[in-house]
């Protein structure tokens, strides 16, 4: 009897799937407290600068409680940072898995991504929930704009980490200058403060930045109230769509080279 033929997608569909499990063992499977962590881990991280920024403060940021400022925007940005860095790795992570004709370095960050997004929206319904119960009024005054806001960051990520993957798999070296490179975003993504907190003079040089109009524009669903000074939903998705076209066509070109490093 011939052996029915399955569609990529199908074949896509299953191999992600086994390589979610994978890296879920592998990434918390040998940790007293187990899968836990993959929300714990973000959700210690955003109280420490919780604490940090002030449990109670309402000043400094337009009247918005501290905790859910922060939460609002280094949440989103936890989450892009990791999954690029994540990306990163993705193929060498796997690469004993490339004996098996279905397994491609693409499934292996389409999984990272899959995964990393799913904690983010887990991480953010403990967060919320976790800071209602505490009194802060955290519930997102418009959800359909975080998530589409979330949604595109999270898209930019996977152009960022699949074109770092490509670089980092033609030089060794090249893995430790993207980390320094990409440390200050941190400090120049408006994570810590609203883009009006910032000069007029200098936030045309802050808006080139897509993570600032990411951020910016997830506040604005997430904070009842909050206007953003200059985020952009069209250059968002222009730079997105942008990135992951350069992203796609670099790993079309060096795919057989991901699969020999």
């Amino acid at each position: 009897m011939l052996m029915q033929s399955r569609r990529p997608l199908q074949v896509l569909n299953d191999v992600t799937f086994g390589l979610l499990m994978r890296e879920l063992k592998t990434r918390f499977g040998n940790y007293r407290m187990g899968y836990s962590w993959a929300l714990l881990d973000p959700l210690i991280t955003i109280a420490i600068f919780c604490v940090i920024f002030g449990i109670r403060q309402r000043h400094g940021f337009g009247g918005v409680e501290a905790p859910v400022f922060v939460a609002s925007g280094y949440l989103p940005f936890l989450m892009f940072q990791s999954t690029a860095n994540r990306l990163m790795s993705a193929v060498s992570a796997n690469k004993g898995l490339f004996c098996y004709r279905q397994v491609t370095p693409f499934a292996t960050l389409f999984a990272r991504w899959v995964l990393e997004s799913v904690i983010g929206l887990l991480v953010a319904l403990v967060l919320i929930a976790g800071l209602c119960w505490c009194g802060f009024t955290a519930m997102p005054a418009d959800p359909l704009a975080v998530l589409l806001g979330y949604s595109l960051l999270m898209t930019f990520s996977f152009g960022l980490g699949t074109l770092f993957c490509i670089i980092s798999s033609l030089s060794a070296e090249a893995e430790k200058f993207i980390g320094i490179l990409t440390r200050p975003l941190l400090w120049i993504s408006a994570v810590f403060f609203p883009l009006a907190a910032v000069p007029q003079n200098y936030q045309h040089l802050l808006l080139w930045n897509p993570i600032v109009h990411a951020i910016e524009l997830i506040r604005t669903g997430w904070i009842a109230g909050f206007t953003t000074q200059g985020g952009s939903w069209s250059y968002l998705l222009g730079t997105t769509l942008v990135l992951l076209a350069f992203a796609m066509s670099g790993y079309r070109l060096c795919h057989r080279r991901l699969i020999a490093s």
